[in-house]
């Protein structure tokens, strides 16, 4: 290992199965409160690691993919400072707080309150959008309802509510000797005599009746009382008001009328003059114009994730799912004999096609004619039905699915021809009536919402300078607003500032969200914490690196220890520590390469990061070794969904190269992904697979196949395959070997043993999903879940077998010494060696090996893979597969949670597809694999509105002399470092030939 002079004291051979602990590993002298110390970590493939950490640093880990950066960062440091938090509650507490583990260590010092933000921090839900998890939606919640005016959704007018002291205030201006009646109205009702002697009791004397000026007294003795009057609370002269007396006076009113008082003026002497109407005050929330009532303004009342706020008809989703006849009906110039209604095409509900063409003739319905031509009378009745006759029509049929949607197959079958469509009732505000009734300025809280960040952050600050604001608003207003522009500004720092408000989590990138959960995070204003961030700069463009760079510097300035598991160079340079793990992945990993200052990294020679940086090591490619792009194109034209083409109608257009690694650059929101996944792909996959995904499956508009003009080309290719970065599985029972059906050969492995036959053992046996083999006990899990009621679920390893799996006997079967249970615990390059001479396993485990990862575990659950790790896996299934000859393979970013090393693998592996015949196209923000492609297409120039352009394509090179690309000037600034780096080496071998 190498270390600098701060990190004397962890010096060792590199190779060592374990560190020494220098002279203070055992002592229990005073600890230094300057630095974090670990002592003894040993996690998942950690070698009872050492390690110093200073405190209120940048300090980034790096090294290979699996060498044990996330195991220390996020297993150790923050697991054990999430658990001695949690511990520091009292017990009645904790029994409400989900119990953690202990990490395995010796011994852990100084180590801070932890906070991590992970790739998997952000919520999936429909109902987090960008706003609540960055907790602006609280914020503007507050704002609208301390700060914001009532209007009147009937008549438009501004909704009053008056107070006491409004009304004194009021009542002061009334000209000097004013003489005037304060009183409330009062409707008798169905007994007169009886509501009259209670407001004589009450102690009231007089009444105004049609402007007459009457006794209580008298009107109780009349046979014929009037149905409506007013009682006089007060009489006072404008210019002589006594305001303790007329406060307590205004108040009686109040409380007679329920809220509401009025103040009458007489008429003057002139008998042709009208009596003025009175001056009414209300207290209540009520329209003047129109008598509508309204509800206090409070922040739940503006939350559409609570009843008090969310719209009746959504519930808050500001969407609704119905069928969606251009789904159900996909090719419009099919006639309904010829199967233009998809979902009456399937066997098992044919009858109901046969229905439809027995009644048509009987109401007019042309059976043979495109679908398109039918009038929209027959339409009607094949959506609505035919009752007389029996027939429910389409929606008929879907009633009876959704009565029955209890069965997986049927719930899947409906959503194929269903879509979700904005809310009628809120048209997508997600709030009901009352909520958007609340404003400030001409905005309520949903037009707000629907504005991009840098627009809403544009609002905030005019809102700081409105003068028209009333002061005791703008004083309420200031801290609120100053807080939600703190997180604002912040995500247009980092490259988001194109994102709606409202934009769902779920529809972002892992990049977007992950910069999206560090918002919350950096807003904070904590001090003394241990921040751990998982790869912040996943999805970040090289152009917006030096942003997210400079937010994590202020949250260190702050007084704060940021750790980030990190490989993006930008960030590496800035951090003021670097630790490098290594010197592998997996069991050749767990050890420290290197712990000390950035600067020192470069002259460790058995750093892998060093090398890179020092440009010991660079990128192979270059415009004379680039794969031709004459072998074929791919066109799109007129693609018009989302941002693409921009403000043209035409829409845009754009070719692929075929045969070679074509990557697509931009900035964040330049268009990548509408132009990649939901354009490219579902048209493709359409075609070629005679299927799309269906819009009736997307959860919003975000997932929905964009439209295009047309495409041409795919006769050129075989298949489309997507590799992406969702999960392989979500229960713990998947794994590699299971996902590359790489135990099938296993298993039958092991059943052609002796002691299997002897048994009567077959493959089944050995297989711990199913019974016969696996144990009974734990089903095959290897632990056992057990229910603490209102303590977490613990999970205990099974007593029975140990946490082997199977049962007793079937581990007695054994070849070359290991039984089923060790070979799943063996990782995938111990099994490749422990397989020597069968072809069968060894051939579908180098892809594993080829795509980096070596070091997982055989039985490792799925659920444990990271998102990069997810997707090459699956690229790893698709080279273990013959699969067709021409594929197109789509992948997004597959450079995620790499190392400039595992980039130059992952390359050569592109390139073995390559080689027999297939095609890349890669969505991408990594420099290394931009200057390895073949062909680049970079869209913008920026995000949102200002991109969906194509700015520049062709070779890398030629990318890097465009100048109005962010991309090109990325990469021009990396071909100069690479072409200095490769002059000094070239330098340096000279002056070695020199030498004598």
């Amino acid at each position: 290992m190498c270390s600098s002079p701060d990190n004397a004291g962890l010096t060792t051979p590199l190779g060592d199965t374990t560190l020494s602990r220098g002279t203070d590993a055992g002592e229990a002298g005073p600890h230094d409160p300057t630095m974090i110390r670990v002592r003894g970590a040993a996690t998942h493939n950690l070698k009872e690691v050492d390690l110093d950490l200073p405190r209120n640093r940048l300090i980034a880990f790096c090294g290979a993919s699996g060498s044990g950066k996330t195991s220390m960062a996020i297993d150790t440091l923050y697991a054990e400072g999430q658990r001695r938090y949690i511990e520091s509650f009292s017990p009645y507490t904790r029994q409400f707080l989900q119990q953690l583990d202990k990490p395995d260590y010796q011994k852990i010092e100084g180590l801070p309150p932890a906070i991590a933000v992970t790739r998997a921090s952000g919520s999936r839900s429909n109902r987090a959008t960008v706003a609540t998890a960055t907790e602006i939606a609280d914020h503007l919640r507050l704002l609208f309802a301390r700060a914001g005016r009532l209007w009147c959704s009937t008549c438009n007018a501004p909704v009053r509510r008056d107070t006491i002291d409004s009304i004194v205030d009021a009542l002061r201006e009334l000209p000097e000797g004013t003489r005037a009646m304060l009183g409330f109205e009062v409707e008798l009702g169905a007994q007169p005599a009886d509501r009259l002697a209670e407001l004589i009791e009450a102690g009231y004397v007089r009444a105004l009746v049609e402007g007459e000026v009457t006794e209580l007294a008298t009107l109780a003795q009349t046979s014929a009382p009037p149905a409506q009057l007013i009682v006089v609370v007060d009489r006072f002269v404008g210019g002589r008001i006594e305001e303790s007396r007329l406060g307590e006076s205004i108040e009686t009113a109040l409380d007679g009328g329920a809220g509401c008082c009025l103040v009458i003026v007489p008429a003057a002497t002139d008998p042709s003059s009208a009596a003025p109407e009175p001056l009414r005050f209300d207290t209540r929330l009520r329209c003047a114009g129109c008598d509508e009532s309204f509800v206090q303004p409070e922040p739940q009342l503006l939350n559409f994730n609570s009843p008090l706020g969310a719209c009746e008809s959504c519930e808050g989703f500001g969407s609704v799912v119905e069928l969606d006849m251009g789904l159900v009906v996909p090719d419009r110039a099919k006639s309904l004999a010829g199967g233009a209604i998809a979902p009456w095409t399937t066997p098992a509900y044919a009858h109901e096609l046969e229905e439809l063409l027995a009644l048509a003739p009987d109401y007019g319905i042309p059976t043979n004619v495109p679908f398109e031509e039918l009038s929209d009378e027959a339409v009607q009745r094949i959506v609505q039905g035919v009752p007389e006759r029996d027939f429910g029509g389409l929606n008929g049929f879907v009633s009876w699915l959704e009565r029955r949607k209890y069965k997986m197959h049927l719930r899947v079958f409906l959503s194929r021809w269903r879509s979700y469509r904005p809310c009628p009732a809120c048209d997508g505000a997600r709030l009901r009536p009352e909520a958007l009734a609340v404003r400030i300025g001409t905005e309520n809280l949903a037009s707000v919402m629907h504005r991009e960040v840098r627009e809403a952050v544009a609002w905030l600050e005019a809102l700081l300078q409105d003068e028209s604001l009333d002061p005791a608003a703008a004083a309420i207003a200031l801290p609120i607003v100053e807080e939600a522009l703190a997180r604002g500004r912040y995500l247009v720092q980092v490259g988001l500032g194109y994102l709606t408000l409202d934009r769902t989590l779920r529809t972002l990138s892992t990049g977007e969200l992950g910069r999206v959960a560090m918002t919350a995070t950096l807003g904070s204003n904590l001090v003394e914490m241990l921040y751990v961030l998982d790869e912040p700069s996943v999805g970040l463009h090289p152009a917006d690196a030096l942003g997210l760079v400079r937010a994590i510097e202020r949250l260190r300035d702050r007084g704060n220890t940021v750790v980030v598991v990190e490989h993006e160079e930008s960030l590496l340079r800035a951090a003021d520590q670097l630790v490098e793990f290594g010197p592998h992945a997996g069991a050749e990993g767990g050890e420290i390469v290197y712990a000390g200052p950035t600067s020192e990294i470069v002259h460790c020679p058995e750093s892998r990061t060093g090398d890179w940086l020092a440009g010991r090591r660079i990128s192979a490619a270059t415009a004379a070794n680039r794969r031709p792009t004459d072998q074929g194109r791919l066109s799109i034209a007129g693609a018009t969904g989302a941002n693409l083409g921009g403000n043209s109608p035409e829409g845009l257009d754009v070719s692929f190269p075929l045969g070679v690694l074509c990557v697509i650059t931009g900035v964040s929101g330049a268009g990548k992904s509408s132009l990649v996944r939901r354009t490219l792909y579902p048209a493709l996959s359409q075609r070629l697979h005679d299927r799309a995904k269906s819009a009736g499956e997307a959860k919003s508009d975000h997932d929905r196949p964009l439209p295009l003009r047309d495409l041409t080309g795919i006769r050129q290719l075989d298949d489309v395959i997507l590799v992406d970065q969702s999960p392989i599985g979500r229960s713990p029972r998947s794994n590699p070997v299971t996902y590359l059906k790489v135990f099938d050969p296993i298993r039958e492995l092991f059943a052609e043993q002796p002691d299997a036959k002897a048994r009567g053992f077959k493959a089944s046996h050995f297989s711990f999903n199913v019974d016969g083999g696996r144990c009974d006990a734990c089903q095959g899990a290897g632990h056992i879940e057990v229910d603490m009621q209102f303590l977490a679920d613990i999970y205990m390893r099974c007593g029975e077998c140990d946490g082997q799996r199977y049962r007793h006997e079937v581990l007695e079967v054994r070849h070359r010494g290991r039984n089923i249970a060790e070979v799943l615990d063996m990782t995938v390059l111990e099994a490749f060696r422990f397989f020597r001479g069968q072809p069968k396993v060894q051939s579908r485990l180098q892809p594993l090996i080829d795509v980096g990862l070596e070091y997982l575990q055989l039985g490792q659950s799925a659920t444990t893979l990271s998102s990069g790790e997810a997707q090459r896996l699956k690229l790893a299934g698709r080279l273990a597969s013959k699969g067709a000859a021409r594929t197109l393979f789509v992948m997004d970013e597959p450079t995620t949670g790499l190392h400039f090393s595992d980039v130059e693998r992952l390359t050569e592996c592109f390139g073995a597809l390559l080689d027999v015949g297939h095609s890349l196209v890669v969505i991408e923000h990594n420099l290394q694999m931009m200057m390895a492609a073949d062909w680049i297409i970079d869209l913008g120039p920026g995000a949102s509105a200002e991109g969906g352009r194509i700015v520049v394509e062709g070779t890398p090179e030629q990318v890097a002399a465009c100048k109005a690309s962010a991309t090109g000037r990325a990469l021009a600034e990396a071909f100069a470092q690479r072409d200095a780096a490769l002059a000094e080496l070239e330098r340096e071998e000279a002056l070695l030939a020199d030498e004598p």
